[in-house]
């Protein structure tokens, strides 16, 4: 415990940083709720990120503008609509040009859909930004370009036990030839407990090594896994325009791969490599220590996975909000608000069972 505590008291900048652009995301998602509320004059009493002690308020025309100590949540509080822990609410029952519940439908699909289209306009802007730096290169789209470089060693790991170093190159697996991450990730997947034997290239010498595979449970299989990070390469900055182009076509390629990932992790019930609030924080801060390029990157992949979360048509989420308006629509009535506010209730009593829940498992990674 006293090493924990060593550890956070020494990434305390780091850990700062990550708040803030965790901040910072929530608050461009809430700002685009916000923006299209105003295009199409719907008010807005209140514009609040996080929740906590708060740590700034201040009435900006007709909004009270408010930043909380905890920035996991956000809300813009609309004229019209009633939902659970946005404001007061006191004009939730407004009925006039002002009120959200007056517009017509495609003024509401954008003003509900407004912090998804922002999170994902972020990510353009960012990854257009990356490119025209020199983007890392991200595994998840492009595994056979990453080489099977360690940048880390994971303590306790069958890497640390056997004597693996940073910068090594793994080259073979029982006589396999590694060429990427991706080689070596799909035989050690299969080896789980097992010993082969590697070659590496350390410092321009080849060195030959015995191992033993270690293990881990994922999603009821054990697979193999010897405990390394891969180094970090980057493309070369290109021109504006040509990062443009890659940049949009980068976002597009990781939007879809969110979803996908969002639908095997239901189809096949993956729910234990769900991290909480806590593990977000530990890994936006971590980034901050591989540099600008890298924690503009997780920033990029948290906002997709924003955007996607909020698709879920639940209550609580601008996904629910959206289901909820469109059935209005379709039936060409409220929905009754007795209706509507228990079934928020319910969501908002599993949101914060799930977020404790992910909290202590979190906890526990980090005593483990």
């Amino acid at each position: 415990m006293t090493a924990i505590i060593y550890s956070i008291v020494k990434n305390l900048p780091s850990i700062f940083i990550g708040i803030i652009g965790i901040g910072f995301i929530i608050g461009f998602h809430e700002l685009g709720h916000f923006i299209f509320c105003k295009i199409f004059k719907v008010k807005t009493p209140s514009f609040s990120i996080g929740f906590g002690p708060k740590l700034f308020s201040r009435q900006f025309g007709e909004t009270l503008f408010s930043i909380s100590a905890i920035p996991f949540g956000g809300y813009v509080e609309i004229a019209g609509i009633q939902e659970v822990g946005q404001g007061d609410q006191k004009e939730a029952g407004r009925r006039d040009e002002v009120s959200f519940a007056t517009k017509p439908y495609y003024q509401k699909l954008l003003i509900l859909s407004g912090g998804i289209l922002f999170n994902v306009l972020l990510s353009y802007l960012i990854m257009i930004l990356l490119f025209n730096m020199g983007a890392p290169k991200i595994a998840l789209l492009n595994p056979d370009d990453i080489k099977p470089t360690i940048g880390k060693i994971i303590p306790g790991s069958a890497a640390e036990t056997y004597g693996l170093q940073e910068n090594d190159t793994i080259l073979a697996v029982d006589h396999h030839d590694i060429r990427s991450s991706a080689e070596l990730h799909k035989i050690i997947r299969g080896l789980a407990d097992k010993e082969v034997s590697i070659k590496i290239e350390r410092n321009q010498h080849v060195i030959h090594k015995n191992i033993k595979i270690g293990s881990i449970d994922y999603a009821g299989e054990k697979i193999g896994k010897i405990g390394i990070d891969f180094a970090t390469s980057f493309d070369a900055p290109v021109n504006p325009l040509k990062s443009f182009i890659e940049g949009i076509k980068t976002v597009n390629k990781l939007l879809v791969k969110t979803v996908q990932q969002y639908i095997s992790l239901f189809k096949n019930k993956m729910y234990q490599a769900v991290g909480g609030p806590l593990m977000m924080i530990s890994e936006v801060s971590n980034s901050t220590k591989h540099g600008l390029r890298m924690f503009l990157l997780l920033l990029v992949i948290i906002n997709l996975n924003l955007a996607v979360l909020n698709l879920i048509p639940l209550p609580i989420l601008d996904g629910g909000q959206i289901l909820f308006t469109t059935i209005e629509a379709i039936i060409r009535r409220p929905i009754p608000e007795q209706i509507r506010m228990g079934v928020h209730y319910i969501c908002w009593i599993l949101a914060i069972g799930l977020t404790i829940f992910l909290s202590y498992k979190d906890i526990f990674r980090f005593l483990k």
